[in-house]
């Protein structure tokens, strides 16, 4: 493709941390902004980096004078604040710019993950029964049954989530109900646990999105009693028993399985109206008899739909983007590397009408 101008916008946050992580002494990783711009810069294009302040009559300013032919959007929160995600892309598109990733309405459904339940609900998706509750207000509500997942409703990276997300009684429920609304100041989406297996499915395209292999985070050999979730713990404190959980891509997954669990992810995807690129997060479980006895570790399977369940956990727009993330992991199993995924997603926000 030829070379553009391409403009990486990113929350100034990001810097700030990673400052005060190098000052503590602590070994720090490259910035996605930064590996992107390693990528694009390597294939010719002209590239700038731009800091996205919390103020956003600044940022506003500053993206008006701007004359870069693309926007590779990388604000996943402004100020650190991820609701305020929608906002940046709402800004670009007032200001007709042409930015990868999901727009502002796009991004705003799938962070309202009750909405979005509902919309998977309308395209026949299944996910986990749910309820929600804000400030005492039960805003919906199936008939639930224990164990319960209780998480903030619009978080994303696992924030909100840990060991004691899972509950199993009135009172623990109640509990975490008020722990949610205190400490994160935001309603609890309450969901029926799903015993099983951990997948994430990425996506790739617009017009005709095509899925890339799934990938299982394997909780299959934990310890005992550690909660097989992908809580904050679990992805980020390198010191957890999660740290011998391997990523793998599951090859006892039957094919018309497989094939239907990618065609929902499609589905789910184009749901809620995202672009370019994203990851579906899901759970699988294997009904191994009669009883409805779920399996939750990989057992001898068989290729009968009926016998299996999945659903949509989440949705996520724009994800992680770090050359060891999810996303990239199962782009290089589909054959493109870090540096063409990186050119893909250019080229497909390039191709898009707007």
């Amino acid at each position: 493709m030829k070379k553009l101008k391409v403009t990486i916008l990113y929350d100034a946050v990001e810097e700030l941390d990673k400052k005060e992580a190098e000052a503590a002494g602590e070994k720090v990783s490259p910035l996605v902004c930064e590996q992107v711009e390693q990528v694009l810069t390597r294939h010719g294009h002209e590239v700038k980096r731009l800091a996205a302040e919390h103020k956003i009559r600044d940022l506003a300013s500053q993206l008006m004078k701007d004359d870069s032919d693309l926007i590779f959007n990388l604000c996943e929160s402004l100020g650190g604040i991820s609701q305020y995600e929608q906002h940046v892309a709402a800004l670009l598109e007032v200001l007709d710019k042409r930015f990868t990733g999901a727009g502002s309405i796009g991004l705003t459904l799938a962070q309202d993950k009750e909405l979005s339940k509902k919309i998977f609900q309308f395209h026949s998706i299944r996910y986990p029964k749910f309820s929600c509750m804000d400030a005492g207000k039960v805003e919906w509500s199936d008939e639930l049954n224990f164990p319960l997942f209780v998480k903030p409703l619009n978080e994303d990276a696992s924030i909100g989530i840990d060991s004691g997300s899972i509950v199993n009684n009135v009172k623990d429920l109640m509990e975490r109900i008020s722990y949610i609304q205190t400490e994160f100041n935001a309603p609890a989406l309450i969901e029926e646990y799903i015993e099983g297996r951990e997948l994430y499915i990425g996506v790739l395209g617009n017009d005709k999105p095509e899925a890339l292999p799934i990938l299982e985070w394997d909780f299959s050999k934990m310890p005992k009693g550690t909660p097989r979730i992908a809580s904050s713990e679990a992805k980020w404190d390198e010191e957890s028993a999660y740290k011998d959980a391997p990523e793998v891509f599951p090859i006892d997954i039957p094919e018309s399985v497989y094939a239907k669990m990618q065609e929902a992810a499609i589905q789910a995807f184009k749901s809620l109206k995202l672009r370019d690129y994203g990851r579906v997060d899901m759970r699988l479980r294997h009904i191994v008899n009669d009883t409805e006895t779920k399996s939750t570790e990989k057992d001898t399977p068989t290729a009968d739909l009926d016998n299996w369940e999945f659903y949509v956990i989440e949705v996520n727009p724009n994800p992680y983007l770090d050359k060891k993330s999810e996303l990239a992991m199962a782009a290089r199993k589909h054959e493109l590397n870090y540096p063409d995924l990186i050119e893909k997603i250019v080229e497909l926000a390039m191709e898009r009408k707007s």
